[in-house]
């Protein structure tokens, strides 16, 4: 494709986006799909293009007030739109690209929240030894680097096509930000634990609490989506873990003796994905938050009753709003006094370099 022809691909890409609630990703693996004669070099420049004009939205509207989607590709393209540019006289929440009412429910703004416009490396788990899986990676032409802070990751140093990656295919590497093992590496689970994934989804931390606890003991993942459940399924199965099983309903007589450790990855504002997910940071509404955060609460309010004494509650989002972390956490203990607070922590990308993650471990008496 000619370079204009990505330009106007891209114009129609946003125009979807920008008019409809599906995520962006998904409006681009469409578009692509239906465009067989999009090749993986051009996917990637649209892709860019598209990312590059979400991330900049607000000040492009700002600088732009008469603009068209054109002359935002255009101005993006110029380099400008850089994550430390801004616009002057322009307030906070448009040169952090976050919606006003957003600013003061995050700790340090002024740090968090422009390092949550840059572009995030792409993160891989490895199932194995990591010395030897990168090295199998290599020789498919695959570089990559060790994370820093957890032992399983690897750093990618350029895009791939991880369908076609043998190791992969094998079960050796999982899609897995740094953020989110260095949350599940917070939690203590070991070897012989019995462990409930209350809000498993599709079982990216299953997965890694398998690792962690070396194949022994038992993980019950629970979640209401049978979509999800089945895609866990596969993950576990091409990774030959043998401990997790799956529930789509759960209740406290199944579980009499109860679980040393209930992990509940609740649902969330994704606030701490927006590197990878621009587009949310369009469409996210105070209201959304505040109906995200009773769901949470009721949330915890099941989950710990799965939590035998000695045991221990873990809590975490993919969030960088107080009222979603530290504020959720406050007020269970303020509701259940036969818990005690253990630790925290706040991944972030002006903190960690990784997404924005949050876990707080409690313990109950």
């Amino acid at each position: 494709m000619q370079l204009q022809q990505i330009k106007i691909a891209a114009r129609e890409v946003l125009e979807q986006i920008l008019n409809t609630t599906q995520p962006a990703s998904e409006v681009v693996n469409a578009y692509t799909r239906a465009r067989r004669y999009i090749g993986s070099k051009d996917r990637r420049a649209l892709t860019d293009m598209v990312w590059g004009v979400l991330r900049a939205y607000r000040r492009l509207v700002y600088d732009l007030p008469n603009g068209t989607l054109d002359d935002k590709i255009e101005a993006v393209l110029t380099g400008k739109y850089t994550s430390d540019y801004r616009p002057a006289g322009a307030s906070d929440a448009i040169c952090f690209e976050v919606p006003e009412w957003m600013i003061n429910h995050v700790e340090n703004p002024a740090q968090e929240l422009p390092a949550l416009l840059q572009t995030p490396d792409t993160i891989l788990r490895v199932n194995g030894n990591r010395e030897k899986i990168a090295k199998l990676l290599l020789n498919e032409g695959i570089e990559t680097e060790p994370t820093k802070m957890s032992p399983y990751g690897l750093v990618l140093k350029k895009r791939i096509n991880l369908n076609a990656c043998q190791a992969y295919k094998n079960g050796l590497v999982e899609v897995q930000d740094e953020g989110s093992q260095l949350v599940a590496l917070e939690t203590g689970i070991k070897a012989g634990d019995t462990v409930l994934d209350y809000c498993a989804g599709a079982g990216g931390k299953s997965l890694i609490f398998a690792q962690m606890m070396n194949g022994q003991g038992k993980i019950v993942a629970h979640d209401v989506s049978v979509r999800s459940l089945n895609e866990l399924e596969k993950r576990a199965k091409r990774a030959s873990v043998k401990i997790i099983r799956t529930q789509t309903s759960i209740a406290t007589t199944d579980y009499p003796d109860g679980f040393d450790h209930v992990v509940v990855d609740a649902p969330c504002s994704g606030t701490g994905t927006w590197r990878r997910c621009p587009d949310a940071r369009l469409k996210l509404t105070e209201m959304q938050v505040q109906d995200i955060c009773r769901k949470q609460a009721d949330i915890l309010d099941t989950a710990y009753r799965f939590v035998r004494v000695g045991g221990y509650l873990s809590y975490m989002t993919c969030s960088v709003l107080k009222l979603e972390n530290r504020g959720q956490v406050d007020a269970f203990l303020s509701r259940h006094n036969d818990f005690e607070f253990v630790r925290e922590k706040q991944c972030s990308p002006f903190r960690t370099g990784t997404d924005g993650l949050y876990v707080a471990v409690l313990k109950r008496k």
